[in-house]
């Protein structure tokens, strides 16, 4: 799972106990719905918890044998035996739908996946960055680089000689400027910490006006971003920095196998007009990086990434 940069925290008392920690059993549960004789049950999904539940009897919705299902459980064992009671929260659909397992892990870790109104007020109000007060950094041509995969686009990168070491440049999407402290925005965020990615689905730290657009580095837009200038010697060791609040704007959205394809003499419509001015120099900063890792001695550990390919009807076809 994959974090997107946090905000500042809202003024709460962060040492407040959390009373999910002091139940004795979990908060939620999340299970299979079976028909037994005295009504329904919920079979936990949850391999590292045994026994049922049963279901409390009040519900409007139309239960089916065999699917999934999220409970709040209301009573606790008696004496340490018997099933608890829970009442219905959810039904997610069968257990054998592609979306299962991503909902069973969200539900089970009760990872929140709906925004206040609030929040999404905010975002849905919240405007495009303007320059004021801001560094212009329109014209610097910086790119993001990622998997094909990738669903977040939110640093970008740039480098050029100077002298004879290097200038770089790394920009990141200006979360707090549109996330302020205490706000609703803020306190959602602030209750999931980071975005959540599982195979088919992202479960954001932000709403999507700001997660999908606004805090975005889509290329060819205007974006609010910090910015870190880093100047190098030719070893590779930083002689001095500066970070600034400025606007920017990808120019162009670039996956790691283009960039190396560009590198190899196998450019496309979209690599062949930066191969001179961008994508060389940051190879060759990078080699400059890479031989001052070097020289410090610094570990080097080559370890495969599992991927999961899901295919076209949301199945899982490989690993």
């Amino acid at each position: 799972m994959k974090s997107k940069h946090r905000p500042h925290k809202s003024k709460r008392d962060h040492h407040a106990p959390d009373k999910r920690r002091q139940d004795d059993g979990p908060r939620r549960v999340v299970g299979v719905l079976q028909k037994a004789s005295n009504g329904w049950r919920l079979q936990s999904a949850n391999r590292k918890e045994s026994g049922e539940y049963i279901l409390h009897a009040k519900t409007n919705v139309e239960l089916i044998q065999g699917q999934l299902a999220v409970a709040e459980i209301v009573t606790k064992q008696r004496h340490g035996y018997g099933p608890k009671e829970c009442k219905l929260i959810e039904v997610l659909g069968d257990t054998d739908a592609p979306k299962a397992v991503s909902l069973i892990a969200i539900a089970t870790h009760d990872i929140p996946h709906n925004f206040d109104k609030a929040a999404i007020q905010e975002a849905n109000d919240a405007k495009p960055v303007t320059l004021d007060g801001r560094d212009d950094l329109r014209k610097i041509p910086l790119v993001t680089i990622d998997g094909e995969d990738a669903r977040d686009f939110d640093d970008a990168v740039f480098a050029e000689p100077d002298g004879e070491g290097w200038h770089l440049m790394v920009a990141i999407a200006d979360v707090a400027h549109y996330v302020k402290a205490g706000s609703a925005l803020d306190k959602d965020a602030y209750e999931r910490g980071n975005s959540v990615y599982f195979p088919d689905r992202v479960v954001p730290m932000l709403p999507e006006a700001l997660s999908n657009e606004l805090c975005s580095l889509k290329p060819h837009v205007e974006r609010a971003c910090m910015a870190a200038h880093l100047w190098l010697d030719k070893a590779g060791e930083l002689t001095r920095w500066k970070f600034v609040r400025g606007v920017m704007k990808s120019h162009a959205r670039l996956t790691y196998e283009q960039a190396q394809h560009a590198i190899d003499g196998r450019t496309d419509t979209v690599t062949a007009p930066l191969v001179d001015k961008v994508i060389e120099p940051l190879y060759a900063a990078y080699k400059c990086l890479m031989q001052a890792r070097l020289n410090r001695g610094t570990l080097e550990l080559d370890l495969p990434e599992r991927k999961v390919i899901i295919s076209d009807d949301g199945k899982v076809q490989a690993i």
